[in-house]
């Protein structure tokens, strides 16, 4: 089923609830279903195919914040993130406020482009940048941090291809050392043609969501509605549990069939 369908087919379910006047307090979110916060350095080895893979992020309607280090702004440039990703895209400098808000708000935190030099501050918990500050205290909060670390990486293809693959073996271990401190740390690391795919596992949590914990309540029932369903059919599920005596609205039950996704009780 293509956008437009779904469209059509949520309008339609608002216009015959308000017609009916159940006064249901099941409400359909035409917002972001996702937030990210990316986190731009000043580096440059594969952010090309880094600025795609957020595309594809905001293809399943993750709403982005872009943080540019002073680096970053220099050499990438506001207009060009903005060029690339949309003039939508809400971007933060080393001049603005730091982004706290931004932060606590996020379901996920990106590096679309780890530098050597931010995998060593952060290896060794220096916060002298905002940068550092921001994947330090992501980290404290709990949050999910991806970081793509082919720049960081010195045995990895894009360096060698670049001439940058002959450091000394005392040097390569070492650069080596402070990607495996940031895993131990909780950031996951993957190639950049990963990122969108890594982020995407993690907002949708789980191929088969369970739905109960977002349901909304009417008094002591709950309700599985179309936008729910329409968000587990944009995920890539293949079934949506749900509790025993949950309401299912009809546009929902047309919806999962459409799309072919099993409704199952838990």
């Amino acid at each position: 089923m293509d956008n437009e369908t779904l469209v059509k087919l949520i309008t339609a379910e608002v216009m015959r609830q308000l017609k009916q006047n159940t006064g249901s307090d099941v409400v359909q979110n035409d917002g972001p279903l996702h937030t990210a916060l990316a986190i731009f350095t000043g580096g440059t080895i594969g952010l090309e195919p880094s600025l795609e893979e957020l595309k594809k992020l905001q293809a399943i309607q993750t709403e982005l914040t872009i943080v540019l280090s002073a680096a970053a702004e220099t050499i990438i440039g506001i207009s060009w993130i903005k060029e690339k990703l949309g003039s939508h895209v809400n971007v933060i400098t080393a001049q603005s406020p730091y982004p706290g808000d931004y932060l606590r708000a996020a379901d996920v935190v990106l590096v679309p482009v780890l530098t050597q030099n931010t995998a060593a501050k952060v290896a060794h918990t220096f916060s002298d940048t905002m940068v550092s500050t921001l994947i330090l205290q992501a980290l404290m909060f709990g949050k999910p941090v991806i970081a793509a670390q082919n720049a960081a990486d010195p045995q990895d293809g894009w360096r060698i291809k670049k001439n940058m693959g002959k450091a000394a073996p005392a040097l390569r271990e070492a650069l080596q050392g402070n990607l495996t401190k940031l895993g131990t740390y909780g950031i996951q690391l993957v190639s950049i043609d990963s990122l969108a795919d890594t982020a995407r596992q993690i907002l949708i949590r789980e191929s088969n969501p369970q739905v109960p914990q977002s349901l909304v309540k009417t008094s002591k029932k709950q309700i599985l509605d179309a936008d729910m369903v329409r968000r587990a059919a944009q995920s890539g599920a293949k079934a949506v549990t749900v509790a025993q005596g949950t309401i299912i609205t009809p546009l929902a039950r047309d919806i999962a069939r459409e799309c072919n996704i099993e409704i199952m009780y838990s």
